[in-house]
């Protein structure tokens, strides 16, 4: 899923990279904040495809450092991006766009050169080699420097917006003086004069991001929604688009430590989230009787599942959930708004399918009526909450399998949380588990916040350890904010 295949043999091959650009310019402690959260989440998400990652304070040294590893392009983001499906989206842009050295946010400066925003861009460093390493060139408005003549490019009749975003600039057959140079500048006139054309994210991938301007003080507010557009909680995720791992090795290893137990789960906790519940049971074989704790931040989502739940005949999945998201919300906008996933629903269907095979339909029919449901509204993150819904786990006789999902390594969480908070409330929801594990009848699942642990694991067996211990290569310690000790 997520084009996972497709990214990781390029970042082992060395074709392609990520670069995190600091961006030292912001004042504003809030903006600081959420910036640098939101630089935690991305480069951890991002190591999933592409786990060789490089950050610098200034392009020059980021280029040197891919280059000096031996990659042939990276993509950059500066501190201040917001991405939405951008990884998703990305290998058709890229595939398309192989030949073209550098692609960029381009501005027509007018009297002054061509200069480029840094907030994204894709930059072949074989062809940054071949022409000589050329420097970024640094902004300053101010600059005293004389002017200068060069080529003028030609660049395209179409703006993104205003007058000053051209879709392309190529190499031109006049030259023209320019009063001066920005940032971004020396970069364009090295490209230009290597007759090389630079072109603009395209529409798909510039829907795919965002940048919140975050060192413009008056400006920077503006931009916010941007990025509180994705943190919505009242959500619900209508489809499942993937079947549980398998679970065989981690059972047998309980059953050799235990042999009195026949490898029963009467107990399931599980987040709000399309037909979660009833998949997990299922997959973990639960008996009548048993009982499913659906938890949730999001009240919105806890309804939704439960109507699910009570609703649904087990036949023809995506048809049923179209009837009720229409119903939930007629407009189709506000449909967008409160739901994720519907785009996925045939993936839903085609796993009802594979789990149709193996006897799902008759145990909704034979099993599902006996079990005692329970809906819980509660944020997993607060450990004043969290510690008391714990105890629903709590029981000597039944062995519980716990779902955390992914929730602490989550964007909507992540901008209220850095990293290493999210690993220290990780951590201690874990002891917490600890606590009230029977002979070590807890399984958990939880996609650990920098991928140190495995995801999946018997409470006791857990290995919790602090930030600092962290190996420095873990993706944790990429970036200079979590690097002991502490800069700036």
């Amino acid at each position: 899923m997520f084009n996972k295949d497709w990214y990781l043999p390029k970042n082992k091959s060395k074709e392609l990279t990520v670069g995190w650009l600091y961006n030292k310019q912001i004042d504003d402690p809030f903006a600081e904040g959420y910036t640098r959260n939101m630089l935690d989440y991305w480069s951890v998400e991002f190591s999933w495809f592409l786990p060789e990652q490089f950050e610098a304070d200034n392009i020059d040294d980021l280029l040197k450092k891919a280059h000096a590893a031996g990659f042939k392009k990276m993509v950059v983001f500066k501190q201040g991006t917001v991405l939405r499906q951008f990884i998703q989206e990305f290998p058709t842009f890229y595939e398309a766009t192989k030949n073209v050295p550098f692609v960029g946010h381009i501005l027509d400066q007018q009297d002054s050169y061509y200069t480029i925003h840094p907030q994204a861009f894709i930059i072949d460093l074989a062809w940054w080699e071949s022409v000589g390493f050329p420097e970024w060139g640094q902004q300053d408005r101010h600059s005293l420097e004389e002017s200068f003549e060069t080529i003028e490019p030609i660049r395209s009749a179409e703006n993104w917006h205003d007058e000053y975003t051209p879709h392309w600039i190529a190499p031109g057959t006049t030259s023209r003086t320019y009063k001066r140079k920005l940032g971004g500048s020396n970069m364009v006139r090295a490209l230009i004069e290597d007759g090389k054309q630079i072109i603009s994210w395209n529409k798909e991938m510039r829907e795919e991001k965002a940048y919140t301007y975050p060192e413009i003080v008056v400006g920077a507010p503006r931009h916010i929604p941007a990025v509180l557009e994705q943190l919505g909680m009242d959500i619900f995720f209508i489809a499942n688009t993937e079947l549980p791992p398998d679970y065989t090795q981690w059972i047998n290893r309980r059953k050799l430590q235990y042999p009195e137990w026949d490898g029963t789960f009467n107990r399931l906790v599980v987040p709000a989230a399309g037909l979660s519940a009833l998949i997990y049971a299922f997959i973990l074989g639960m008996p009548k009787n048993g009982k499913i704790f659906v938890y949730d931040i999001s009240k919105f989502g806890l309804e939704m599942t439960k109507r699910i739940i009570q609703e649904w005949d087990g036949k023809d999945y995506s048809k049923f959930a179209q009837r009720l998201m229409r119903e939930i919300a007629p407009e189709p906008s506000r449909r967008r708004d409160i739901f994720r996933g519907s785009a996925q629903l045939g993936d839903s269907d085609n796993t009802i399918n594979k789990l149709a095979e193996q006897g799902f339909i008759k145990w909704l029919e034979e099993v599902l009526p006996t079990l005692e449901i329970f809906y819980n509204p509660v944020n997993i993150m607060d450990p004043n909450k969290s510690k008391k819904f714990v105890k629903t786990a709590k029981n000597e006789r039944d062995v519980t399998y716990i779902h955390l999902s992914n929730i602490y390594h989550y964007l909507p969480t992540s901008f209220y949380y850095n990293l290493q908070q999210r690993w220290a409330l990780h951590n201690e929801l874990i002891n917490s588990y600890k606590d009230v594990s029977d002979n070590n009848n807890l399984f958990i699942y939880s996609a650990c916040p920098v991928g140190y642990h495995s995801r999946i694991n018997w409470a006791d067996d857990w290995n919790q350890i602090p930030f600092s211990e962290l190996p420095d290569n873990n993706i944790g310690k990429l970036l200079k904010w979590n690097k002991p000790p502490y800069k700036n």
